[in-house]
């Protein structure tokens, strides 16, 4: 099974040379891509590649390669831009040797780009899975045509090296699940609770409480997911109850698909699962709870009320568990559960507004214009202060000058960030009300759903007393 990704180098072509010709790294040297000046030399590095037995150069001459490829960008007058592609094949480990990955690689890059481009293929040993990287001239030496990387073009190098793979006999990815968005990948890394990870701690919860698949689907509604399976569909999906996108079940890894979970939800022990199906759906019964009586002193008539955005930011903290400390609420929709990881920004709109009591949005906008304009006139200060600063000689009055730009740059830093912050309340405060309807949504399915449940218990209790 190969993996491949392709992306474009930008510099300078004395940046390509030098990457090429840096001899002195060692692999214990962290490589940043975005340094073009490490490129090629990171493609043929000798304690990567088995002392370059495993590079092979395309249309052009190894020992040459960089030269000639400027020489191509030159004499077609295109060295600015892109002025090379940098991609990848790799193997799951142990599945490929290297001279058979190598061969893989080479046959690869001769029907993709062979025909037109030249092309340094390597093989890198120094990773428990071995991985083939390709460098590719940006410019044509046939016809001085850039390459072009567009949508069929991605296709047509995942098509081609599936292919090949198949004509080694190995594995190929049966359903791609794309690149995950960065700022996703991110939050997954430190733990925070995002989309993918909320379904995945779902699918594995509502396993461990299931016998049957029937048992798993209702589980999953319990906590606001809904499993789509249809024979005559090619992919599973899950989607949040009260969610407008559906997740392919595939995308979520090997353990989460459709008919991996089936067999996980075999494999449950059915006694102590049937015990935890149990316990966790009576947890789940909406419960009446009779409010104690309260004695209160003076007129409601003169009591304060906490109405406009500091009331919904209050509430939504409330849903979000965090607010009260000390009996948190237990969020049901996977909205609000995935939400928390953008606690530190409510938290801070919260704060923003109870300083500047802001009753609506209309507020918060008046508040950022007025800041802006304040922020001007600060900038204009502080540029004459830096002005006088650059002017004068005399030491006393230069450190004068910089305590006076440095208690404006402080002033500065903190407005700024108010507005930003500002921003984010108009910004979110749409987004807040869709997720707290879709919390109450949830909260009204979970008791109908008891209710009606209560009620067959009811009639099938009266219809075996009727026929005893």
């Amino acid at each position: 099974m190969a993996t491949t990704s392709l992306w474009h180098i930008e510099g300078s072509l004395n940046d390509l040379i030098k990457y090429v010709e840096n001899p002195d790294k060692t692999i214990e040297v962290k490589d940043d891509p975005k340094d073009l000046s490490n490129l090629f030399w990171y493609v043929t590095r000798d304690d990567k590649t088995s002392d370059k037995q495993y590079v092979t150069a395309i249309n052009c001459v190894k020992e040459i390669a960089l030269k000639q490829m400027i020489m191509t960008k030159k004499q077609f007058r295109k060295t600015d831009g892109y002025i090379a592609w940098h991609g990848y094949q790799s193997f799951k480990p142990n599945e490929v040797t290297p001279e058979q990955c190598h061969k893989i690689g080479v046959q690869l890059a001769k029907e993709m780009w062979g025909d037109r481009f030249q092309v340094i293929v390597s093989t890198h040993l120094d990773r428990e899975h071995l991985h083939n990287h390709f460098c590719i001239n940006s410019v044509s030496y046939l016809d001085g045509k850039k390459y072009n990387y567009d949508k069929k073009e991605i296709q047509r190098f995942r098509d081609t090296s599936d292919r090949i793979c198949k004509e080694h006999n190995l594995s190929v990815i049966k359903n791609p699940s794309g690149r995950t968005p960065r700022a996703i990948y991110e939050a997954e890394k430190r733990g925070e609770p995002t989309r993918y990870n909320l379904m995945r701690e779902a699918i594995d919860f509502a396993i461990e409480h299931s016998v049957t698949m029937k048992n798993f689907k209702q589980v999953m509604r319990e906590q606001g997911y809904a499993i789509y399976y249809d024979p005559n569909r090619e992919y599973s999906t899950i989607k949040p109850i009260r969610g407008k996108r559906a997740t392919r079940l595939f995308r979520l890894g090997d353990e989460y698909d459709y008919y991996r979970i089936k067999e996980r939800v075999r494999q449950q022990n059915v006694y102590v699962a049937n015990e935890s199906y149990k316990k966790y759906m009576g947890a789940a019964e909406q419960k009446y709870i009779r409010p104690k009586p309260m004695i209160f002193k003076g007129s409601f008539q003169h009591t304060r009320k906490t109405t406009g955005l500091k009331a919904l930011y209050l509430y939504y903290c409330y849903l979000l568990g965090y607010l009260p400390k000390k009996n948190q609420h237990k969020p049901l929709s996977p909205e609000i559960r995935e939400a928390w990881r953008r606690i530190d920004r409510y938290s801070e709109n919260i704060r923003l507004i109870c300083k500047h009591d802001f009753k609506t949005a209309d507020d918060v906008q008046q508040f950022i214009e007025t800041n802006t304009e304040q922020i001007k006139m600060l900038e204009k200060e502080r540029n004459r202060i830096r002005a006088r600063m650059n002017r004068t000689d005399n030491p006393v009055e230069k450190e004068e000058y910089k305590s006076k730009r440095d208690d404006i740059t402080t002033v500065l830093t903190s407005m700024r960030k108010d507005n930003r912050t500002a921003k984010h309340i108009i910004d979110d405060s749409p987004k807040i009300k869709e997720d707290i309807a879709k919390e109450e949504q949830a909260k009204q399915q979970r008791f109908t759903v008891q209710q009606r449940q209560n009620e067959r218990n009811r009639r099938r209790n009266y219809e075996w007393e009727n026929t005893r």
